[in-house]
């Protein structure tokens, strides 16, 4: 019977080896856990205000050992969908990982830090009677219907809307040109109210506009006279498609 403790112990210290390797397996599995995060294509240029699209981005897998706390600052591969679509709002470089803080426009975001080297902002009076403001977003291309004038009117003076227009009330369609912000918002209804703001003044649009050795482009400069011809009077908003629509239809 002296056989039987001494099997009994090597049993039960088999069974200790046994559990230990097995948590030791597990802890060695968790590290070797691959997690995938949204990161920057090689082959694409991404300049603030362009909208994100699918092939903007490529897969970055991290061990998760050495995540640490960026599963919490970092979209993960998982979470594509959600930021499909939004406004870049800085300048991406290949491989670079996409932060949350980058994606979710802040409310207080200096509206210069949107703009490419070529460009400027233009602020324009437009008639919120003829589009939902809440339905448009930085980002997004617009295009403005005008009064047509003719170019040989003179400069109104005073109040007189209608100097420079032309008879018969024919209007004509300008653009398109990229959303800087909505009245005081850069980003969406969302997010400005998340920072426990309301939107307001979202009678003017900012808008990016082409201009080189302080000269606009020939659609800017256009857009810059009508408006003066008429006063500065409201103008009407037509939405332009995303770029996955548009390759939606080919």
């Amino acid at each position: 019977m002296k056989g039987v403790p001494g099997l009994l112990i090597a049993v039960g210290l088999g069974i200790v080896g046994a559990f230990c390797n097995w948590m030791y397996l597990a802890a060695k599995g968790r590290d070797l856990d691959i997690i995938e995060f949204i990161g920057i294509s090689d082959t694409v240029k991404i300049n603030p205000g362009d909208k994100f699209n699918a092939d903007h981005f490529k897969k970055i897998s991290i061990p998760g050992i050495a995540v640490g706390n960026l599963d919490k600052a970092a979209y993960q591969w998982k979470d594509l969908a959600t930021v499909v679509g939004a406004p870049a709002t800085k300048s991406y470089s290949p491989g670079e990982i996409l932060l949350r803080q980058d994606v979710r426009t802040p409310p207080d975001m200096d509206i210069k830090k949107m703009l490419r080297p070529d460009e400027r902002v233009l602020w324009i009076p437009v008639d919120t009677r003829t589009f939902v403001p809440a339905l448009v977003n930085s980002g997004d291309n617009v295009s403005f219907i005008v009064p047509r004038v003719s170019g040989d009117f003179p400069t109104p003076a005073g109040n007189s809307p209608a100097a420079g227009v032309r008879p018969g009330g024919s209007t004509e369609t300008i653009g398109p040109f990229r959303i800087l912000a909505l009245g005081n918002r850069l980003g969406s209804q969302e997010v400005l109210r998340s920072a426990g703001m309301s939107p307001s003044q979202e009678n003017v649009m900012a808008v990016a506009v082409k201009c080189e050795k302080d000269d606009f482009d020939p659609h800017a400069q256009k857009l810059i006279d009508t408006l003066r011809l008429t006063n500065f009077q409201q103008v009407q908003v037509v939405l332009h498609p995303s770029p996955e629509a548009a390759k939606g239809l080919k």
